[in-house]
């Protein structure tokens, strides 16, 4: 986890990120699950705190079935 501060709108706001790793088994769960993540995060942003997803990558997949392919 990577800490750090900044000033928004006169606030003294500090920044945490944080990651999240996803297992699914296929790409429509993945897609109702990131849709699902999306809106927790506008449900949970207000003056005191905002979430954004700021990166998402493609894991190895250590049990490879061609599914990327």
């Amino acid at each position: 986890m990577i800490e750090t501060k900044e000033l928004i709108g006169g606030l003294n706001m500090r920044t945490k990120f944080i990651t999240v790793k996803l297992s699914y088994d296929t790409e429509e769960t993945y897609e109702i699950t990131m849709q699902e993540v999306k809106e927790i995060f506008q449900m949970m942003n207000n003056l005191k705190r905002n979430a954004i997803i700021v990166d998402i990558e493609q894991g190895v997949n250590e049990n490879d079935d061609g599914q990327d392919e």
